[in-house]
């Protein structure tokens, strides 16, 4: 089940358990807040972009009822670390990994889906795509811009159906001007504080495709003490509370 250099790891989620790699990408706390921030109903379809090891898939077959729970990733490595921790979990029925270029998810997989989600790469890259390491594909804009993310989701969601993205700060600009481009409207926004003493450093943004216009900016969520502990609100979301 597991291959040199993986380990199996407790997501402390209704059992959920996940295969990371000591090399390469692992997961990060964004995952995990966006993950609690999904909306998805029974018979609802969900497709997770960039799933990496597919942390917020896996989160989401306990968080909600979702019937159908896809993530696209184009990274082979990841993509199978990803397959065999859907098999771990005995999750087959409900969830699946799909290894493709982001870009051809819409003709790989079809069309129509309610909900989509993603922890996309937002930084730039300026270094050349045959140097560039697995995080850098999971981090940076490599093979894939944040603009070209939102046209990915746009293209994939159903009318009405609902986009939830996680950017840095400084990228909010950015996104919001891109969903709006590709029919997205921006229903709501959750700013992220690592400390209540530090500044705001991650959004979370709920759109709504072809969505009235109109946004309500919720109070900051903050991920930890000044002791380093997880706040109750994180702490909750860890315990699926």
């Amino acid at each position: 089940m597991i291959k040199e250099h993986e380990e199996i790891f407790d997501l402390e989620c209704e059992g959920l358990k996940i295969i990371q790699s000591a090399k390469g990408y692992a997961f990060t706390t964004d995952a995990v807040l966006l993950a609690n921030t999904v909306r998805a109903y029974k018979k609802e379809r969900v497709v997770e972009l960039g799933s990496g090891s597919a942390v917020i898939s896996l989160l989401l077959s306990k968080k909600t009822p979702a019937k159908e729970i896809i993530g696209i990733e184009v990274q082979p490595r990841l993509a199978d670390m990803a397959t065999r921790s859907v098999v771990l979990n005995e999750l087959t029925d409900r969830v699946r990994i799909v290894n493709v270029d982001m870009k051809l998810a819409p003709k790989t997989i079809g069309v129509g889906y309610d909900v989509v989600c993603v922890n996309p790469p937002y930084m730039e890259y300026d270094g050349d795509v045959e140097s560039a390491t697995e995080i850098d594909i999971c981090k940076r804009e490599v093979l894939i811009t944040l603009k070209e993310v939102v046209e990915v989701a746009s293209k994939l969601l159903k009318y009405g159906g609902r986009f939830y993205v996680i950017v840095k700060a400084e990228r909010l600009t950015d996104l919001i001007s891109a969903m709006r481009e590709y029919g997205i409207e921006p229903k709501s926004l959750i700013p992220v504080q690592p400390t209540i003493k530090k500044d705001i450093d991650t959004i979370i943004v709920e759109g709504r495709r072809s969505g009235n216009p109109g946004i309500k900016i919720y109070k900051p969520l903050v991920i930890c003490n000044e002791d380093g502990s997880y706040t109750p609100e994180v702490e909750a979301m860890y315990r699926n509370e």
